[in-house]
């Protein structure tokens, strides 16, 4: 009985050392690590600067724990877009080549698709792609690299794709809304209508004004006409100016032109419809 336990101990250990053999592997090399592209960590970076041929330079900052566009529009950047294009700082680096040794032009650096500048002074500059695994070709200094080529198309896209789709700011407060058959005006914290839509509770005033609030997009367009008439004028607390919108309904979307910088906003016709209309409430049920 003895001879067999100490049998069965002595097959546990083999087992477990056989075990450790498959996991580790011993006397096979690591796989090696490739090289970062930068030194930079995404969380560090604060400023990008995107300069491009096919269309506008973008800049964007990080404020206030929140990314914001600076130019070509001073609004809130998509965080998604954003962090994306982040991880070109800490994407892999294929291969690397002293540049100075090499013909710029070779590469399509000497005229440069585009160019994402980090902190002010890490610029990737892109070049052409590498026949082989179509690698792209990018330029830090006097470094050569290719890496895979799915951030120049980032860099590339069109301003809005880096936009946020939210209609108005974070945290808007909303102090007067006119619409084209409907205004709300805050008066001492109650909604006061225009016209009055008596067979409505005060709750139908209070659910439109966050669908407002809380609009977004399902696409954004830049390039408006901003000499229309404005449809829409919003009030904001932190704002001199209303924001004005003018206002298409074209088949099943609607779309909100913003006439101080032409950006428009195009929603579905049923969330459209729950901008423009008053939800159907009854004032008894309020009292209830």
């Amino acid at each position: 009985m003895r001879n067999r336990l100490w049998l069965n101990l002595l097959m546990l250990l083999l087992a477990g050392i056989l075990i450790l053999v498959v996991i580790y592997e011993p006397g096979k090399q690591p796989e090696p690590v490739e090289p970062k592209l930068t030194s930079l960590r995404a969380d560090d970076i604060s400023h990008i600067l995107i300069s491009r041929t096919t269309g506008e330079d973008i800049e964007l900052a990080k404020q206030n724990g929140r990314w914001q566009m600076l130019k070509p529009y001073h609004l809130p950047a998509n965080d998604f877009r954003v962090r994306s294009l982040l991880r070109l700082s800490e994407t892999e680096s294929k291969s690397d080549h002293d540049l100075g040794k090499l013909n710029p032009a070779t590469y399509g650096l000497d005229k440069p698709r585009a160019s994402v500048t980090f902190n002010h002074k890490t610029k990737i500059i892109f070049g052409k792609t590498e026949p082989l695994q179509h690698h792209r070709y990018v330029q830090i200094g006097n470094r050569l690299h290719t890496i895979f080529d799915t951030f120049y198309y980032q860099a590339t896209g069109s301003v809005s794709m880096f936009l946020d789709h939210s209609l108005l700011p974070p945290d808007a407060k909303i102090t007067r809304l006119v619409l084209p058959d409907l205004q709300l005006q805050l008066e001492n914290g109650q909604w006061q209508r225009t016209p009055p839509h008596a067979e409505l509770s005060a709750d139908a005033s209070v659910e439109l004004i966050n669908n407002w609030r809380h609009a977004q997009a399902q696409e954004l367009r830049t390039g408006g006409d901003t000499k229309t008439k404005a449809g829409i004028e919003i009030y904001l607390q932190d704002r001199s100016e209303p924001l004005r919108f003018h206002l298409q309904h074209r088949e099943d979307e609607y779309l909100l032109t913003r006439l101080d910088n032409g950006l428009q906003y195009v929603f579905a016709e049923d969330v459209g419809e729950q901008l423009l209309t008053l939800p159907k409430t009854d004032p008894a049920e309020e009292k209830k």
